[in-house]
C-alpha cells in the first residue's frame, strides 16, 4: 500500500497542504475547527509524517528542497554544486527538482517539497507566473530565490548584477570596434533577461550608438534557440558584427549558425556569452563570457536559508544579495 502523503489529507479535508501543514505542526493562523478536522482526517488516512529520527523530535528534518529551471544547463548544475557542498558540511541533505522552465512543473515541485517537509527551499522560480511565490510568502516555509527576483514581489534573493554584467560585455566589444552589436536575450518575463537587456542598452546609449531594435531577440534559452535565432539574424542587411548571448550555451548555437553560413568567429563574427560554464574554454575558439560566481552563489544562497531556518521569527529585514560578475576575454572576440 503507498504511503499516504499530505496532499491525500489535503483532498480529503478539501483544503490547501499549506493549510495541512500548518495543522500538523501546530502553527498559528489556522482555523481551530479546521484543524481539528485535518487531525482527524490524518489519523483515519494513518498519515505518518516522512521525517528522519531527529526531525520527529525537533520539528526539523535537516532537509532542504531545491527547484532548478533546467538540470540538464551547466549553470545549474555548478549551482547545485555549491548548495550540496555547503548543505553537507552543515549535516543537511538536499531534495532536487526540474521544472524545465514550466509553471506547472514549479507548482508542483514546491507541493512536492511542502508534502515532504523540508525545513526550507531553494528556487529558481519559471517567473511566467508569481503566484506560486505569493504563497509560499503566505506558509510557514523559509525559502529564498536562486539567480532570479521579483521586482513587485518583496522576497529574499540571491542574485548578480547582471544589468553591470552586460553593460561590461557590451563595452568590451565596442572597445574592440564593433558598432552593430546584437543582444540575442532570454524570455522577457526572466528577471536577468530584464536586466541584462537594460545593461545592453544603457552602454549602447552611453556610446552614442544607436540601437536597431530588429537586433535584440528574445525567448532563447536552449543551443537550438541560438541557432536559429542567429541563422535568421547573419541574413539581414547589414548584419550584426558581435552578439551578446543570454548564456553560453545560447552562445553554442550562434557559433554553429556562424560556421554554416562561412563565417569565422571573432574574424567576421564576435560573440560573447554568459555564466562561463566549463565548456567555454574547450571549444576550438574559446568563448569570451561574463563569469558567474556559480558555486558561492550556491553558498551564499544556503547561508541565507540557513539563517532564515534558524531565526524564523526575528528576521525582518530582507536579505536582497547581488553578486559581481565578471568579464573574462577569450579568442571569440
Amino acid at each position: 500500500m503507498d504511503r499516504v502523503t499530505m496532499e491525500d489529507v489535503a483532498e480529503e479535508a478539501g483544503v490547501s497542504i499549506n493549510t495541512v501543514s500548518r495543522a500538523l505542526n501546530d502553527k498559528p493562523d489556522i482555523n481551530p475547527q479546521t484543524k481539528k478536522e485535518i487531525l482527524q482526517i490524518a489519523e483515519e488516512l494513518n498519515y505518518q509524517p516522512n521525517r528522519f529520527a531527529k526531525g520527529l523530535r525537533s520539528s526539523k528534518t535537516s532537509t532542504l528542497g531545491v527547484i532548478v529551471a533546467d538540470i540538464l544547463n551547466p549553470f545549474f548544475s555548478a549551482l547545485l554544486k555549491g548548495i550540496e557542498k555547503s548543505a553537507r558540511e552543515d549535516g543537511y541533505s538536499i531534495i532536487v527538482q526540474d521544472t524545465d522552465e514550466k509553471y506547472e512543473n514549479e507548482q508542483s515541485a514546491i507541493q512536492t517539497a511542502l508534502a515532504e517537509q523540508v525545513d526550507g527551499l531553494l528556487i529558481s522560480p519559471v517567473q511566467t507566473n508569481d503566484q506560486t511565490i505569493m504563497d509560499l510568502r503566505n506558509s510557514d516555509l523559509p525559502f529564498v530565490l536562486l539567480g532570479r527576483h521579483f521586482d513587485d514581489l518583496e522576497t529574499h534573493y540571491v542574485v548578480t548584477d547582471d544589468v553591470k554584467g552586460a553593460k561590461t560585455a557590451v563595452n568590451h566589444l565596442i572597445e574592440k570596434g564593433h558598432e552593430r552589436i546584437a543582444l540575442i536575450n532570454g524570455p522577457s518575463h526572466i528577471s536577468s533577461s530584464k536586466e541584462r537587456l537594460r545593461g545592453y542598452r544603457q552602454a549602447m546609449k552611453n556610446h552614442g550608438l544607436s540601437i536597431n531594435e530588429s537586433f535584440i531577440l528574445e525567448d532563447n534559452v536552449m543551443i537550438e534557440h541560438g541557432y536559429e535565432t542567429a541563422k535568421n539574424l547573419l541574413a539581414k542587411t547589414p548584419s550584426p558584427t558581435a552578439v551578446l548571448c543570454y548564456s553560453d550555451f545560447v552562445a553554442l548555437g550562434v557559433i554553429k549558425a556562424a560556421r554554416d553560413e562561412g563565417l569565422k568567429i571573432s574574424d567576421d563574427l564576435a560573440v560573447v556569452g554568459y555564466d562561463d560554464i566549463f565548456f567555454a574554454t574547450c571549444l576550438e575558439v574559446p568563448l569570451t563570457t561574463v563569469r558567474i560566481p556559480k558555486k558561492k552563489m550556491g553558498k551564499k544562497a544556503f547561508k541565507t536559508l540557513k539563517t532564515l531556518i534558524g531565526h524564523e521569527e526575528n528576521v525582518t529585514e530582507l536579505q536582497k544579495i547581488k553578486l559581481e560578475t565578471e568579464l573574462v576575454s577569450r579568442q571569440s572576440t
